[in-house]
């Protein structure tokens, strides 16, 4: 990886943590939120680096959550502790569900993984001494760093932001690792990849493990949030796996930037249609849909790819002229003739 990207990101990361001193509660609140889905989307997206379109992010999301809640008003648990736990549980989550499910492919893994959100949502809902049912958990307000529990947004934004670096910083390493390249061979050609003796079953089940353990800390971070764990809202799919998953697809899924433009562009247009269309039930999402077939259209291949073709199209010769097919050939080395 080129320093220099390194430096760009850390420069964007010190001009993040100045943010709060600039903007009001209301603007500090849209910006938690927008963090938390860059964090969740890069999240899923290192799932995506072996080619696994997961819509079971949700299952994961909640797991964390109920976990923290659950061992906090039942055990007396430390959130930051509980945190903790819900990543391990999420873990195993996510364990359960690759062993069987990676065996299948494309789109049957997509579904399956569907179904498994709605099997833990129903699960939370019968299973009212642990989860309080469909009326779900309500966290005590105790304010305190060591409650993880605040008055002002300002400690949850740095939470979430430290959070989200160390998400992006697991996908670097792992993007740019031998395993990295390893399950985006698998993603590109699975066959390939095992005749050459790479073991992509392992290799998937540890990247959705991996992936599901940081999603499950933004759920545990989310229960401490909004004070309120229920079914409908922490295993929802809407939010917390389609969601995520339109933000990597349109970002350019399998990349490492892709995911964060994706969920800094569409969070925000997401959670602008929601609450200016709130009395006009659905309006929100086909205008959503609409906004995403477009993306689709004009750049299949993402906002990352359809930068770096525009990059590309735009490049200049040393005089300044736009550079052409036959220029690119010009520069590419030459091979002697054989005699």
């Amino acid at each position: 990886m080129k320093r220099s990207y390194l430096v760009v990101g850390a420069v964007v990361v010190a001009l993040l943590a100045l943010l709060p001193l600039v903007i009001d509660q209301y603007l500090l609140n849209n910006a938690v939120l927008i963090v938390m889905f860059v964090g969740i989307t890069v999240a899923w997206n290192i799932a995506a680096f072996g080619g696994a379109l997961s819509l079971g992010h949700a299952g994961f999301f909640g797991l964390g959550s109920y976990t923290m809640a659950i061992l906090l008003l039942d055990h007396g648990v430390n959130p930051w502790i509980g945190m903790v736990a819900g990543m391990l549980v999420a873990a195993a989550g996510g364990l359960l569900l690759s062993i069987p499910l990676l065996r299948l492919r494309g789109p049957f893994f997509t579904l399956a993984s569907l179904a498994f959100v709605e099997v833990l949502r129903l699960l939370s809902v019968y299973a009212r001494d642990f989860t309080g049912g469909s009326e779900g958990l309500t966290i005590p307000f105790q304010p305190g760093w060591a409650n993880m529990s605040f008055s002002d947004r300002e400690p949850y934004y740095y939470i979430v932001l430290v959070l989200t670096v160390l998400a992006v910083l697991t996908s670097v390493w792992i993007f740019y690792s031998r395993m990295g390249f390893q399950l985006r061979a698998s993603g590109s050609d699975d066959e390939a990849a095992r005749a050459l003796g790479v073991n992509t079953g392992a290799l998937k089940v540890l990247a959705l493990v991996i992936s599901a353990a940081l999603t499950g800390a933004f759920g545990a971070f989310a229960a401490q949030y909004f004070f309120i764990i229920d079914p409908e809202t922490n295993f929802s799919l809407n939010l917390y796996s389609i969601q995520p998953a339109l933000n990597g697809i349109i970002g350019g899924a399998g990349t490492v930037l892709g995911p964060i433009l994706g969920a800094v562009l569409m969070t925000p247009i997401g959670e602008y249609l929601r609450t200016a269309f709130a009395g006009q039930q659905g309006l929100n999402f086909m205008i959503y849909g609409v906004v995403l077939v477009a993306f689709v259209m004009l750049m299949p291949g993402g906002l990352v790819s359809g930068i770096d073709k525009l990059r590309r199209r735009f490049r200049r010769k040393p005089g300044g002229a736009p550079r052409t097919e036959t220029d690119q050939v010009a520069d590419e080395p030459q091979k002697e003739a054989k005699p």
